[in-house]
């Protein structure tokens, strides 16, 4: 090996160390808190030596920290590529909310770590939330959505999101994760106050669009 090659060595394996604690981390976090988890539990899942740890994180909090931001980078990617060409806020309140679903049936170890780690969602000014945020402002603008502000309106898509996404991840979840996509987004838009005799359809088409694939 030579002089130049012995570093690049070191850092794919500092790489991959610091890859399996934090896959340890979301498979942890998924079903236990941060305080119900130990460091010992995080090098055992990781198959890592205790010493490895501290060399990557001061502590579990810290390791939470960094699951919390990748899979909320993740989520936050899965929503921006849904929406990146549409327009209309009551279709991107719903794609989002469709995003969120399939990211869960898909990779749900990620999504359950995000909730158990997710007390700070409910923030309002929380960076997750500002796509979120603007666009439920410009359906009041455009009188997409009315009766509403945006705090409110943020609350409503997050609590609805919440739930849906536990019921669909559970063992009990049985229908089509489609029309279950539609019915929930047709309940966002209601309380959104978007045009009742729209919201079905906004939402089929974004259920369709974003989850049918699931469903074949």
């Amino acid at each position: 090996m030579t002089a130049r090659e012995a570093p690049m060595r070191g850092n794919r394996q500092r790489q991959r160390t610091r890859h399996a604690l934090l896959d340890a981390g979301q498979r942890l976090f998924a079903t236990r808190s941060v305080d119900a988890v130990t460091i010992d539990d995080i090098v055992e899942q990781a198959d890592v030596a205790k010493g490895s740890f501290y060399n990557h994180f001061s502590d579990k909090q810290a390791l939470a920290d960094a699951v919390w931001e990748l899979v909320q980078g993740d989520v936050e990617f899965h929503i921006y590529r849904a929406n990146q060409d549409i327009a209309d806020p009551a279709m991107r309140a719903v794609r989002g909310f469709c995003s969120v679903l399939r990211y869960a049936k898909e990779h749900p170890d990620r999504l359950q770590s995000l909730l158990t780690l997710s007390a700070r969602l409910t923030t309002i000014a929380h960076p997750l939330n500002a796509g979120l945020s603007s666009d439920i402002r410009h359906g009041i603008e455009q009188a997409r959505f009315s009766d509403i502000d945006v705090a409110t309106g943020v609350l409503i898509v997050i609590g609805l999101t919440r739930a849906a996404v536990v019921n669909a991840m559970s063992e009990e979840f049985e229908g089509s994760i489609v029309a279950f996509a539609t019915d929930v987004s047709a309940a966002i838009l209601r309380a959104l106050g978007a045009p009742l005799d729209q919201v079905h359809e906004i939402g089929k088409e974004a259920a369709r669009s974003i989850l049918e694939e699931l469903s074949e």
